[in-house]
């Protein structure tokens, strides 16, 4: 009778727990039913929508850019379609001075990529006297050379009397280039206009 009532006390105190405490199985229940944590924002598709939201108010600038912008006529000639020709006029004068002058084994090479470039800026030149959206696309090239091939010889440069020569070069290529933008967008307005593509109007797209 003894064992019986110690037996009793022991299932007694193995199935009583303390309040508040679950066996492990109550506890893995506990874990799954817990609803799952929100997930975090996604930082790469946030940042892609501010660059398309950054883009749609650049293009609506652009829009209102090019709706301001007047189409330059064949009658019209802005100063800096004037300087720009003159500019290149004397690049050109520069190269052929340099052709003429070269020695050395190289000197047939480089008179004749002088005389190349040489041609290639007359037409560049010709045709941005003429608005000639083409042309005026040559110019910006020519312009960009000049200002790399003009600090590189700044770099290189060796007789100090050429120092005034070496700075002025890109630096009047670069005003010219950056100037020359617009005049390159009311050219290329007025030929859209004048092929029928873009009404009289309204703005090139």
């Amino acid at each position: 009778m003894m064992e019986g009532m110690a037996e009793g006390k022991r299932k007694r105190k193995r199935g009583t727990r303390p309040a508040g405490t679950a066996g492990p199985g109550a506890a893995t229940a506990t874990v799954a039913a817990e609803p799952p944590a929100p997930p975090a924002a996604d930082e790469a598709g946030g940042g892609r929508g501010a660059m398309t939201r950054g883009y749609a108010k650049a293009e609506q600038k652009n829009v209102a850019a090019r709706e301001a912008l007047e189409p330059l006529h064949g009658d019209e000639r802005p100063g800096v379609v004037v300087a720009a020709v003159v500019w290149l006029a004397l690049i050109a004068a520069g190269m052929v001075y340099t052709a003429i002058t070269a020695e050395g084994d190289n000197a047939g090479s480089t008179r004749l990529g002088n005389v190349a470039m040489i041609v290639l800026i007359v037409v560049a030149a010709v045709g941005t006297w003429r608005l000639k959206y083409w042309a005026i696309l040559g110019t910006q090239t020519i312009l960009a050379l000049s200002i790399v091939i003009g600090f590189v010889a700044l770099v290189t440069l060796t007789k100090a009397w050429l120092v005034p020569l070496a700075v002025a070069q890109p630096l009047i290529s670069a005003v010219l280039f950056f100037r020359m933008v617009k005049v390159m967008a009311r050219v290329q307005k007025a030929e859209l206009i004048r092929r029928g593509e873009v009404p009289a109007d309204r703005p090139s797209a």
